[in-house]
């Protein structure tokens, strides 16, 4: 969980373009971490004590109700903190501070190179990777971008697909039928009917022909002025 926080709070300037405010961030963790310990941690003695794992009540007069009340309040901190976030978020995509392109300041990776969010192309021109963390090793030599390692010229890009969702969902349909096909008649039909989905629009993915589009190159350096004057 404090790896997705930390993710989310990470890469949402490059996804969206826009910083999470920081002081909402951290009001987020303190509430979420301690909570988290608040839930989890007196779990520990309340196992050691002969209280069973994932049970949604227990008998009265075990001595385990101190140790639920407390873990009950951690768990309402980090309700908290999610609900925290969410204003984080509402607030961010209505008037959050915009970044540039490398917006923490110390990008190492090729992502960091180009705006945020990313164009629909990514990059204008296939760059030149030299080593590991190759947008540290341009800074590094003075430069603030990327070397391009072709001339620019017009991008091909596929057509957008709706396909691979379906392909998605089929597996989610088959794993719903299959986890209730002992106890009940309706599971293995619908394990079956998801395997369908899914293998029938993987075949139709395979078979089907994308030409895509091509971005012309008078385009892609429109558009690259505009990102370079916002």
């Amino acid at each position: 969980m404090f790896a997705l926080l930390a993710g989310t709070h990470y890469w949402w300037p490059k996804m969206f373009g826009r910083m999470l405010n920081e002081t909402l961030g951290k009001m987020t963790f303190w509430l979420f971490f301690i909570g988290f310990h608040l839930t989890f941690f007196i779990q520990h003695f309340l196992g050691l004590t002969g209280m069973p794992r994932r049970v949604f009540t227990y008998l009265p007069n075990q001595g385990w109700e101190t140790g639920n009340f407390v873990s009950t309040v951690g768990a309402f901190f980090m309700a908290a903190a999610t609900i925290i976030l969410l204003i984080n978020i509402v607030v961010t995509t209505a008037k959050g501070e915009k970044v540039p392109g490398d917006a923490w300041g110390d990008g190492r990776t090729l992502e960091w190179a180009i705006a945020s969010p990313p164009p629909v192309y990514n990059f204008a021109q296939t760059p030149l990777v030299r080593g590991l963390d190759a947008f540290w090793l341009e800074k590094m030599e003075g430069k603030k971008e990327l070397t391009p390692a072709e001339p620019l010229g017009d991008i091909h890009m596929p057509n957008s697909s709706f396909l691979p969702f379906v392909i998605a969902f089929g597996l989610f349909v088959a794993a719903f039928g299959f986890t209730y096909h002992n106890d009940a008649g309706w599971g293995l039909p619908v394990g079956i009917l998801g395997l369908l989905i899914t293998l029938g629009s993987m075949f139709l993915r395979s078979v089907i022909d994308d030409h895509g589009f091509h971005i012309h190159k008078e385009e892609v350096l429109e558009l690259e002025k505009k990102e370079a004057n916002a």
